[in-house]
């Protein structure tokens, strides 16, 4: 929400304070620190019907200076002048000190174990997420779980994806090989468009769909279909 006028009384302010702390928002306010002599001349473009007095102008730049130093004390949060808003340095700091609290660094329990969730899926999955601690469906690897209202999605963080060490997700999808599969068939997700395409059917015939009993989603008939068969084919390449 944003206020965009002078705002420079108190009480044209409070309504603005208040409206915000109804809805748990941060209150700031942003100064522009501008001579009231350019503020002055700044009318002279302006048609008649849009020109301020300059005894007005000067009136509210008068009262934006005795604001100052009481709009903390009003119940904003933060207070900043323009000229700061795109400077990098800023800019960093505020980056530097939100990655410090989600890595925990300040403190605080941090993101932990969400962490990862958030960096492949995006911060608005986060209150979505659950873990399902003691599932046994992933093979021993963690189950998650988001859900919003009756639809939902389940996943597997895998921490040694192809045998390599690298860490990522996989989504649980309906077997392609059989309806009525007793296993469970998995496809990597990489990001949220990936879940997106998994709910909504798109990955129920990829490619990259390992099925618990069915092994592989290919046609190639070089490659065993049935997870035991391929664990033995593995095994007989390996041997010679």
């Amino acid at each position: 929400m944003t206020g965009n006028a002078t705002n420079v009384t108190r009480a044209a302010r409070e309504p603005l304070i208040a409206a915000a702390k109804r809805h748990n928002m941060p209150v700031i306010a942003v100064l522009v620190a501008t001579p009231a002599s350019v503020c002055v001349e700044r009318q002279d473009p302006r048609p008649a019907n849009r020109t301020v007095p300059e005894d007005t102008v000067r009136a509210q730049h008068k009262a934006m200076l005795h604001s100052h130093p009481v709009l903390l004390a009003e119940g904003f949060n933060e207070v900043v002048f323009a000229d700061s808003l795109h400077q990098l340095l800023p800019y960093l700091q505020r980056l530097s000190e939100a990655r410090t609290a989600d890595l925990g660094l300040d403190g605080s329990e941090g993101l932990g174990d969400l962490l990862l969730v958030r960096r492949i899926f995006g911060p608005e999955i986060l209150p979505l997420w659950r873990w399902r601690e003691g599932s046994d469906i992933a093979g021993g690897d963690r189950v998650g779980e988001i859900r919003l209202g009756q639809q939902y999605l389940t996943l597997a963080l895998r921490t040694n994806v192809d045998g390599e060490g690298d860490i990522g997700f996989d989504v649980l999808v309906p077997c392609p090989h059989d309806d009525e599969c007793p296993g469970y068939a998995w496809v990597p997700a990489y990001s949220v468009t990936c879940l997106f395409r998994a709910l909504n059917g798109d990955l129920d015939d990829d490619e990259d769909i390992v099925c618990t009993v069915h092994g592989p989603n290919t046609d190639d008939p070089d490659v065993p279909q049935n997870t035991a068969d391929h664990e033995a084919h593995e095994l007989e390449v390996i041997g010679g």
